[in-house]
């Protein structure tokens, strides 16, 4: 496999090792890899300068500190290209939104805010809508709770793993203190951050910092890390479809077909939103319609119909509000 920025089997090697751990050891990622620690750094930078790797993401399941998540789409009128640059700078300015995305379809932004009442939440609302002039139609949505799945399209080879499932909320309020949200905030924004260089920001000792992450991931905080990528630059347009169905009785089904299939990356369960949602990343038209008309098969007792929109550019990733 060949890439316009020249990628090969070993790119893509790098690229899923990282996303089943976007921490993982230099040395380790040589290893694993089959390359020198060296050509590994190399290959990183490269990524990075590309802007392929846009960051390092910690997968962090803020509904067990407390916190709830709501969706926004926006549909605006009467933007430039530089004013629509300039809401996305400030949408992902906005402390409490974790995901600003551009959409291509009906809706044109898509933003998830994470808060603990909705009193906050209605804060955050009043700043998105200083631009209500300029916002044509709005929905609103809450998550609880959105399943991540481990995106094996990027193993070159087929890695025959089954993905694992990284739930991100609807769970109650585990046990964590301020030291614990001072240490998520620091490795949200960059996962590879050294563990030194952390405990020395948070004015504490490497041995403590890793224990404190240890039992952040047996908590169930930390889901996993991965690489925030720029997926048009890897070939793939990002899908988002929506379900409209008759029935719920496969839904668990429908989930299953979604789990196993390599370029369907998540589910979404919302309330207010559709039946049933779920994200796809395919490299053409032809080949998402596949994949819907294969469930359309499979799933025509159920399934009425379907719309989708593309994910166009991402502009803010990070899975915890600060």
């Amino acid at each position: 496999m060949t890439h316009k920025y020249g990628f090969g089997k070993l790119d893509y090697k790098i690229l899923y090792e990282l996303e089943k751990n976007a921490k993982i050891p230099l040395q380790m990622l040589a290893k694993k890899t089959g390359m020198s620690k060296q050509l590994a750094s190399y290959k990183l930078k490269k990524f990075e300068e590309q802007k392929i790797i846009l960051n390092y993401t910690v997968l962090i399941d803020s509904s067990r500190l407390g916190y709830c998540h709501y969706r926004i789409y926006l549909r605006f009128r009467n933007l430039s290209i530089s004013d629509r640059e300039n809401i996305f700078k400030f949408f992902s300015s906005i402390s409490e939104t974790i995901l600003v995305s551009g959409i291509d379809g009906y809706w044109d932004s898509g933003i998830i805010v994470a808060v603990r009442k909705v009193s906050e939440f209605r804060k955050v609302w009043s700043k998105i809508a200083r631009f209500r002039q300029n916002i044509e139609d709005y929905k609103i949505s809450t998550y609880s709770p959105v399943h991540y799945f481990t995106r094996t399209l990027i193993s070159d080879l087929g890695s025959g793993e089954i993905p694992k499932i990284m739930t991100l909320g609807g769970n109650d309020e585990v046990k964590h203190d301020l030291l614990d949200v001072e240490l998520l905030k620091e490795i949200s924004k960059n996962a590879r951050k050294p563990i030194t260089e952390i405990a020395k920001k948070l004015k504490t000792t490497p041995g403590i910092i890793r224990r404190r992450i240890k039992n952040l991931e047996h908590t169930g905080i930390i889901q996993g890390y991965r690489p925030f990528l720029n997926w048009n630059k890897l070939g793939y347009s990002y899908y988002k479809v929506d379900l409209k169905l008759n029935s719920y009785e496969k839904n668990k089904r429908i989930f299953s077909f979604c789990h196993l299939h390599p370029n369907i990356i998540q589910v979404d369960e919302t309330i207010g939103g559709s039946d049933f949602e779920f994200e796809i990343f395919a490299k053409s038209k032809e080949k998402f319609l596949e994949i819907i008309n294969e469930m359309q098969n499979k799933f025509s007792d159920v399934m009425e119909s379907y719309t989708y929109f593309i994910i166009s550019q991402p502009h803010k990733e990070t899975f915890m509000s600060f």
